[in-house]
């Protein structure tokens, strides 16, 4: 049978595999394949069967997931795929060495604004935006083999978010040409949000292609042996080294595209965009804030993060520059910054930040647990180690030795790292308390634990939480600039305000949101700050709140009330200098590790209460909205309170009246002589009711601006109260009609 002719039948048998034994053994007659033409005939499988090979791999079905997905529950088919997919497997080393065949990758599965890019007319300024668009030819974009397959390879964990679902059948279009080769394939259903299982088999070939591609001190660039393939050319010639340094940038950015910006309609630096007069349409914001983290992609991105931060990529770019006739890096450098790391900076924020802002009520919190733990990592690159990484060539990925760990703290070596990525150590943990109380009431012990996380990493090391006061004070212009220190910090300054500003573009937030920073909340930093918005008082705000759904809990709380316990531990170390602003003395300090009275959950009363002395912009009435309301009444009763507040001033406290003066009435004469009859009796009554009435409101008035009490109609929209109120109403109708 020719070569040609066997091809498309193992296509057929690949589309057609939809159990794991079907899918073990289409994978074993690809590598039987591979293993008898690749050598003579690779061009006849990459034209015929590689597109139906990658589809079934990275893309589920309504029929059946994906091969990937399948593995997860299969050890034969696991081993199969990883031998398939290594590296330095079958499939990659039969990859076309003259680049003859080219492909078209599916444009809506793009990220959005590459989508949007590629609509546009072709301009010369858009190229050189990522290396990614170097391969534009009109709205598409032509992809090599090698190139093809990561794009889907970078597709798979955004898959159950990406692409619209569809019944219809895969379907191939496909020409030859002399020196290219497009497919293109169909839109196809694609498994619902949350459907996929976690698989360890994606998070072992992905640090394989970082190990690969991306090599760091301890593991440097390997050479070829013998002729080579694409993927192992010889790293002796400038060519090879260039062509590998393009080949690492090029699997970074496709990760970083289809990973990190994905949907952010802010995807470029707001500098770069006015530098090439790009003009990309803003999202709908709603649209964007109803889509949550995609299952199983915080897993991968925490991967590439920890390879990112433990690979300096001095070995790659050395040899870059060599072949470009300029001189390495030479001497041992101070810094701790990798050299990608300004490559993720802001889409890792942003990714993060968009996490935290938009993730909806009801979605399962696990997604943003992932998420929040690519923070935590990046937060800590000090705690990274080989060992760790090691952990994913083996059985069980992802083991680490905690009693390693536990012993790697900050140095004064990634001080230079911490100044870089200021705004994860400070803006970003008040961001992160705003989803803290959006999420409270859903999964009380979750939020504690992340909670905990986050004050555990400032507080790990005195070192570290000074620095951070330090840039703290330097940003608010409280730091002199008397010492070579002070200097180090003073010019990080400009660049964490450019930061502040160009990495939270566009981001914003409502009132009814459950977050707590409406008004000017992307121009300042609020760490330690005193006022209403400050993190300590949206902390003391999260644990009155914590304390109050842990006694509404059913069953045992003690583990809860440990983990809030902590919480206040690690709250007073980090906030300590804080408190003791605020309160004169160290009242606080000395008070045992018990839930102190400062901690106390009372509600708003008469009388002078602790709830009343946190100041925050999150109150009660603009919590997220609930299972237990009415979605639609809770928004127009907010809406409703809100303009009532703002028109009798309950917004603001009441003025000093004592300096009033008073008030004097001159009655005329005449009027005094003349003898009304019953109408102007009425009248007078009429008067008098009304200046009662007028008057009885203004006391009250002024009673709720002194104890800053505002008007709050959102209870009305409780389903139990309108629930009772239906129940009530029938009662009442049917004693009525009895009665009669």
């Amino acid at each position: 049978m020719p070569p040609g002719a066997d091809a498309s039948s193992l296509a057929a048998a690949v589309l057609d595999a939809a159990t794991p034994p079907a899918a073990a053994a289409a994978v074993s007659r690809v590598l039987d394949y591979l293993a008898r033409h690749a050598a003579d005939h690779p061009r006849a499988f990459v034209a015929d069967a590689f597109p139906s090979l990658l589809y079934r791999l990275f893309v589920s079905s309504p029929a059946s997931p994906s091969f990937i997905d399948l593995g997860a529950a299969d050890p034969a088919l696991a081993d199969l795929l990883r031998a398939l997919l290594d590296p330095s497997g079958a499939l990659l080393a039969a990859a076309d060495r003259l680049a003859l065949i080219r492909f078209v990758f599916p444009s809506e599965r793009l990220p959005d604004w590459l989508r949007l890019v590629l609509a546009s007319p072709p301009s010369s300024s858009t190229d050189l935006v990522s290396p990614l668009l170097a391969g534009r030819v009109g709205s598409e974009l032509h992809l090599s083999v090698f190139e093809y397959y990561l794009f889907w390879f970078a597709y798979y964990p955004v898959s159950s978010s990406s692409a619209p679902a569809s019944t219809s059948n895969p379907a191939f279009k496909s020409r030859s040409r002399l020196e290219s080769w497009v497919s293109t394939l169909a839109t196809t259903a694609i498994r619902k949000p949350g459907q996929k299982p976690e698989s360890s088999l994606y998070l072992k070939l992905l640090y394989a292609y970082l190990k690969e591609f991306l090599p760091t001190a301890r593991t440097p660039l390997r050479r070829a042996n013998g002729s080579g393939t694409l993927l192992h050319r010889s790293a002796s010639d400038g060519a090879a080294a260039a062509e590998s340094f393009a080949r690492a940038e090029f699997l970074l950015h496709t990760l970083v595209q289809f990973w990190l910006v994905g949907d952010d309609f802010s995807p470029l630096p707001v500098q770069t965009c006015r530098a090439l007069s790009l003009r990309l349409p803003s999202r709908a914001r709603a649209e964007l804030s109803e889509r949550p983290p995609s299952p199983g992609l915080g897993d991968a991105v925490k991967l590439l993060v920890m390879y990112l931060n433990c690979c300096d990529g001095r070995s790659l770019v050395d040899a870059h520059l060599a072949s470009e006739g300029m001189p390495v890096w030479s001497g041992v450098c101070d810094t701790q910054v990798g050299f990608w790391n300004p490559l993720i900076q802001r889409p890792l924020y942003r990714f993060v930040l968009r996490t935290f802002l938009f993730c909806p009520i009801g979605t399962v919190i696990k997604n943003a647990t992932q998420v929040f733990s690519v923070w935590l990592a990046y937060m800590e690159p000090w705690k990274i180690t080989q060992q760790e990484l090691d952990g994913y060539d083996r059985q069980q990925a992802g083991e680490a030795k905690e009693t390693q760990k536990s012993q790697l703290v900050y140095n004064a070596s990634w001080k230079t790292y911490v100044l870089s990525n200021y705004l994860f150590y400070s803006s970003m943990v008040v961001h992160f308390l705003g989803f803290a109380h959006k999420f409270i009431h859903s999964d009380v012990a979750s939020v504690l634990l992340m909670v905990y996380k986050v004050l555990e990493v400032l507080s790990s090391c005195p070192e570290l939480l000074d620095l951070l006061h330090k840039v703290d004070a330097a940003y608010h212009s409280r730091l002199v600039a008397s010492s070579p220190a002070s200097d180090d910090v003073l010019k990080y300054v400009p660049s964490i305000r450019e930061q502040l500003k160009d990495w939270e573009d566009g981001l914003s937030e409502t009132d009814a949101d459950g977050s707590f920073l409406h008004e000017h909340w992307n121009s300042d930093l609020r760490l330690f700050s005193d006022d209403e918005n400050g993190a300590y008082n949206l902390l003391q705000l999260l644990l009155i709140r914590a304390e109050s759904e842990i006694l509404r809990l059913s069953g045992d709380t003690l583990q809860a009330l440990q983990m809030l316990d902590s919480v206040k531990s690690q709250m007073k170390r980090v906030f300590q200098g804080h408190i003791e602003r605020i309160h004169g003395n160290t009242e606080l300090h000395n008070q045992p590790q018990g839930r102190g009275e400062v901690f106390t959950p009372k509600h708003p009363s008469l009388g002078k209460s602790l709830w009343a002395d946190v100041k925050y912009r999150g109150d009660w009435m603009k919590r997220p909205i609930s299972e237990t309301e009415v979605a639609w009444l809770a928004r127009i009763l907010i809406r409703l309170s809100d303009w009532l507040n703002d028109v009798l001033g309950l917004d603001h406290a009441d003025a000093d009246d004592s300096a009033a003066n008073a008030t004097y009435i001159r009655f005329d004469r005449n009027e005094l002589n003349a003898v009304g009859g019953p109408k102007d009796a009425a009248r007078m009554a009429l008067v008098a009711v009304c200046s009662l009435m007028v008057l009885m409101g203004q006391v009250l008035r002024k009673f709720m601006r002194s104890h800053r009490v505002k008007i709050n109609l959102r209870i009305f929209a409780s389903k139990k109260l309108l629930s009772a109120a239906v129940v009530l109403y029938a009662v009442v109708a049917v004693t009525r009609n009895t009665w009669r």
